[in-house]
């Protein structure tokens, strides 16, 4: 909020630590409002198909670099912890000066903490210099659409049926069920879990189940948290 005389009230400790440092040797010149307006990265962060995207305003830099962080913690230098970056990028002299940056790679689900660092070689020493690391942003990058499919593979000679569900695509451990009913109506599932490792990827697991008890042909429901995701009918009478 501001303050009587039309300055801003800030804490430094709730800023970026550029910003602080800043701030502390504008002194009564230059508000510190002002200031803020005028030497703000004014980073704005998004994601296409789990691309991030960031649109910024450093003019006269010469080097920047962006950062992805499963957690907000900084080390003193104001830059994050490095257990928890979990992505980077260098940006190209085309890219600081249009102030658009797309990246190349694909994100992981999650929740990330964005933070741009930029310096201009040419300042120093000044508090309009650009130098030091931008406010950090949250960017949630959503879990992709997925598709399933259910296979069975009879081997009446073992009198078994294999049971597959196909999932695309799968960067985490997924659990999932199985259902059917036997000649006697009597409903029967089996549980399993397929194991995925990339987002980018799909993953699939077989469960074998024995034909004892099953109809001529036997209509198999898969199941992933309590919603049915693929259904197949195979012929199940054992020889």
């Amino acid at each position: 909020m501001s303050d009587p005389f039309g300055y801003l009230a800030v804490d430094p400790s709730t800023l970026p630590i550029d910003v602080a440092a800043a701030l502390s040797r504008c002194g009564e010149d230059v508000p510190a409002l002002e200031w803020l307006l005028r030497h703000s990265r004014q980073l704005s962060v998004s994601q296409q198909n789990r691309h991030p995207a960031a649109t910024f305003s450093i003019p006269g830099a010469d080097t920047a670099s962006i950062y992805f962080a499963t957690k907000p913690d900084r080390a003193t230098d104001g830059g994050f912890l490095q257990e928890n970056i979990k992505d980077s990028d260098y940006l190209t002299t085309d890219e600081m000066q249009s102030g658009s940056w797309t990246y190349e790679s694909q994100l992981d689900p999650g929740t990330y903490y964005v933070m741009m660092n930029a310096a201009d070689f040419d300042c120093t020493g000044q508090p309009s210099c650009l130098a030091g690391y931008s406010n950090v942003l949250t960017l949630t990058v959503p879990k992709p659409g997925q598709t399933f499919r259910g296979s069975v593979m009879v081997l009446r000679y073992t009198r078994v049926a294999y049971l597959r569900l196909h999932v695309k695509p799968l960067g985490e451990s997924l659990p999932y069920k199985v259902c059917w009913r036997l000649m006697n109506k009597k409903r029967r599932c089996v549980s399993g879990s397929v194991d995925g490792y990339s987002w980018s990827d799909s993953a699939s697991d077989d469960l074998g189940v024995r034909l004892r008890g099953m109809a001529k042909r036997t209509t198999f429901t898969w199941y992933v948290q309590g919603h049915k995701v693929a259904t197949r009918t195979a012929n199940t009478a054992p020889r």
